[in-house]
């Protein structure tokens, strides 16, 4: 299970709103709006790189 909003900021030093800001553009660009929607949403391929053979 991951951790909360409170959670993550104590760990990584941060301020709980940046935690908050970087989830909503994470989520935005998924197009989710909550944590909870995650776990239904696809994965997602990243475009093959040079290091990375495309899939078959």
């Amino acid at each position: 299970m991951g951790r909360t909003n409170t959670e993550t900021p104590d760990l990584l030093h941060l301020a709980r709103r940046t935690v908050e800001t970087h989830l909503t553009s994470t989520y935005r660009k998924l197009g989710i709006r909550s944590r909870s929607e995650l776990p239904a949403t696809p994965a997602r391929t990243r475009p093959p790189t040079a290091d990375t053979p495309e899939p078959a």
